[in-house]
């Protein structure tokens, strides 16, 4: 999956994503998607089991099923197709803060790993993605002109740290 790409266009619609275990039981999924309140499910074909069943347990149509990519004899829409839909579709207005708005939006709503029961919802605001990717182009050596534009990801990206660093 295109990690980086689902996350950022996501951002740019103006969606909050909360990313998920992708080994989670649908019981797991459940309890995230209840918390996020989320009505869409962007997921691979290998999963789809347990987000079909997640949904309906929520109230999540399956027409809000959204695959990475397609499936044998899934009848889901794909990055791909929205792809293609977007390419006809008029211009997305850019997502524009107010002056210290940044503070108060949530950009992500990750959760942590449960190790003390179920996993628990994490705010990250925009200001907290914006200081992330400025710590890292610093950390990274860009400051200083050597950076080579590749960064190591090595945390599943679901995690509550992760989706700034595979950028």
């Amino acid at each position: 999956m295109d990690y980086p790409t689902a996350l950022w266009a996501a951002l740019r619609l103006g969606i909050v994503p909360s990313c998920a275990n992708p080994i989670y039981t649908a019981h797991e999924l459940v309890h995230q998607l209840k918390l996020s309140r989320s009505t869409f499910i962007l997921t691979h074909p290998q999963f789809i089991n347990t987000a079909t069943a997640a949904a309906k347990v929520v109230g999540i149509p399956e027409s809000n099923i959204l695959l990475v990519t397609k499936g044998d004899n899934l009848p889901f829409i794909t990055v791909p197709d929205l792809i293609k839909i977007g390419a006809s579709a008029p211009e997305i207005t850019p997502l524009k803060l107010a002056p210290g708005e940044s503070k108060r939006k949530v950009a992500l709503l990750n959760f942590s790993s449960g190790t003390s029961g179920l996993a628990k919802g994490v705010l990250i605001t925009h200001a907290n993605v914006i200081a992330n990717v400025c710590q890292l182009y610093i950390h990274e050596g860009a400051g200083g002109g050597n950076w080579g534009g590749v960064a190591n990801g090595c945390l599943p990206f679901f995690h509550s740290n992760i989706p700034l660093y595979k950028l």
